[in-house]
């Protein structure tokens, strides 16, 4: 549980979500606007002091995006190594554990070693990275995973690569992970259509729910936690785990509170969700989720007419 007290919620019942998104998308979709203001101000206080202390700062690939102290993922210290302990990714809840995901920034040359590290010490088995390396000429992400079967070396950890399989959008690598005599399994799922110029279609939506529940079908709820990463950690990350967590969520609930959601996962990193036109994107997915239900089709298409047409003009230049 976060430091920090933040009380917002918008529960919505799924029976009345298509109607209650049409009714945000009115007006060029104002009350959306309206609700995201809201999650502004959140984190705005907790401190980060240790991602700003000299040794840390070049670990840091943006510098407006800093891991809270409270929630920030803790490194094994190296003996005489000043800032050895420290990586940019924070802790965030899940409906199981408090620690259910790691949120992680994409790695830099500096810090592939350091990634490696975390995820050797947090038995993670499973990590979602949500970018592409380089993205309008422009680098989003270290190439941190081996090109092929040879193995490549992280200071004591040797990374390999034993499968890969190209599925539409995304692509999952069977990575192999060896310390010592001791092996492990690390399952990596690469989303690569996320638009960076562009913005989600209709068809993302279903792209994007079929992703998250392919990754929620490996998951085991007695492993390590998830790493999801994108160049922030911040934006399709939050997301990501957004979306993660609510269809886990309506397996047992008919109602949800994307608002409340988000807000928690902003006492725990910065900016997660960072775009009014993520932040539309999800209730886009659910509201994919609720026209298979039976819905009314010519509801469905009304609220893509009014939300796409506004809400993802936002520049898609903040988009991490």
């Amino acid at each position: 549980m976060s430091m920090f007290s933040v009380h917002l919620c918008n529960p919505v019942s799924m029976e009345d979500f298509g109607n209650y998104v049409l009714e945000m998308s009115q007006d060029a979709g104002r009350k959306f606007s309206l609700e995201y203001e809201v999650l502004r101000p959140i984190g705005a206080a907790y401190p980060h002091e240790v991602a700003e202390r000299p040794a840390n700062c070049g670990k840091n690939r943006y510098t407006n995006i800093l891991p809270y102290d409270f929630s920030r993922v803790k490194l094994s210290t190296v003996d005489g190594v000043e800032g050895s302990d420290y990586i940019n990714a924070s802790y965030i809840p899940g409906l199981h554990t408090a620690r259910e995901y790691i949120a992680a920034q994409g790695p830099l040359p500096n810090t592939c070693a350091d990634f490696w590290r975390m995820v050797w010490e947090q038995e993670t088995q499973i990590i979602v990275m949500l970018t592409q390396c380089v993205e309008r000429g422009r680098i989003k992400c270290e190439h941190y995973w081996p090109f092929d079967e040879e193995p490549v070396f992280y200071e004591s950890t040797a990374v390999s690569m034993s499968a890969e399989e190209q599925h539409g959008d995304w692509t999952l690598r069977d990575l192999q992970l060896q310390k010592g005599t001791t092996k492990r399994s690390v399952l990596h799922f690469h989303y690569t259509a996320w638009p960076d110029h562009d913005v989600p279609s209709e068809s993302c939506t279903r792209g994007v729910l079929e992703f998250v529940r392919c990754v929620r079908g490996k998951a085991d709820i007695h492993a390590g936690p998830m790493v999801v990463q994108c160049s922030a950690g911040v934006g399709r990350t939050g997301s990501f785990i957004t979306l993660d967590r609510l269809l886990q969520h309506l397996e047992s609930h008919h109602t949800v509170d994307i608002l409340g959601l988000v807000a928690q996962l902003r006492t725990h990193r910065p900016s997660m969700v960072q775009t009014e036109a993520q932040y539309v994107f999800i209730y886009l997915c659910l509201l994919e989720l609720w026209s298979k239900c039976g819905a009314e089709s010519d509801v469905h298409s009304t609220v893509y007419a009014n939300v796409l047409a506004r809400s993802f003009s936002l520049s898609s230049d903040q988009l991490c």
